[in-house]
C-alpha cells in the first residue's frame, strides 16, 4: 500500500479542528489537574469508597484476560464468594480502563486517565451542542464547556464519591445525546439518525440508572 501524504486543504482543516476543539479540551483539564499532578487515588472517604474502583477494575481485567466477553461476574468479589455487578451496572467507563490496564499501565493510573478523559469528553459534548445552538457565540460557548466541566456534582462524583465512574461517565452523554437529536431535527437523515441512536446507547450500557 501506498502512502497518500495530506493535501493541504486536508491539513487546513485539521488545523481549524484543533483550535476549535483544542482549547475545549485545555479548559476540561483545569478540573482534572489533581488527577494529573497527585501521586495516587484522592481521598474520598467523605462520602464514597473509590477503592471499590480498584477492585472493579482488577475484576474486569482477570476475566477479559481469561477470555471472557461480555463480563459479568467478579469472582473474588463478596469475600470470595463471587458477586453478578456487571450483570446488573452499565460499565462502559470500567472497560476504558481496563483497555489501559491491558496495555500495561497501573491500575491507579489507568482510573487516573479514564476520569480525565471523561472531563475532557463532557466538555466536548456540551461545547458541541452550545456550538450547535449558538454558532457565532465561541467565547459564551467555551464559557459553557467551563462551567459544565466543573459543575459540583460532575466533580462530586470524582473528588467525594470517588467510587461512582459510570455516574461520572453519563455526564458525556446527557448532552451528546441533545447534541445529536438538535442535528437530527435540523437535518434528517440516516448517519443523524444513527448518531443520536448511538449516543443514546452510550448513555445505557454506560450508567444505566441514568
Amino acid at each position: 500500500m501506498s502512502f497518500t501524504p495530506p493535501t493541504v486543504r486536508e491539513e487546513r482543516q485539521v488545523r481549524s479542528k484543533l483550535q476549535e476543539w483544542g482549547p475545549v479540551v485545555l479548559l476540561a483539564l483545569i478540573p482534572a489537574l489533581p488527577l494529573l499532578i497527585g501521586g495516587g487515588m484522592v481521598n474520598t472517604r467523605a462520602g464514597g469508597d473509590s477503592p471499590f474502583l480498584l477492585v472493579r477494575v482488577h475484576e474486569l481485567v482477570s476475566n477479559l484476560r481469561a477470555g471472557i466477553f461480555p463480563v459479568r461476574w467478579m469472582p473474588q468479589a463478596a469475600y470470595g464468594l463471587g458477586f453478578p455487578f456487571f450483570n446488573f451496572y452499565a460499565s462502559l467507563p470500567y472497560y476504558l480502563a481496563a483497555a489501559f490496564k491491558l496495555l500495561g499501565l497501573g491500575t491507579i493510573v489507568s482510573i487516573q486517565l479514564t476520569q480525565v478523559l471523561g472531563f475532557a469528553f463532557a466538555a466536548l459534548a456540551i461545547y458541541g451542542l452550545s456550538r450547535e445552538l449558538h454558532p457565532q457565540q465561541r467565547g459564551a460557548n467555551l464559557l459553557v464547556a467551563l462551567a459544565y466541566s466543573c459543575a459540583p456534582f460532575h466533580m462530586v462524583n470524582v473528588y467525594v464519591r470517588g467510587d461512582s465512574l459510570a455516574e461520572f461517565y453519563a455526564f458525556v452523554f446527557f448532552p451528546l445525546i441533545l447534541w445529536r437529536l438538535l442535528c437530527l431535527q435540523k437535518q434528517p437523515s440516516t448517519r443523524n439518525g444513527v448518531c443520536a441512536a448511538l449516543a443514546y446507547a452510550g448513555l445505557a450500557v454506560t450508567h444505566n440508572l441514568s
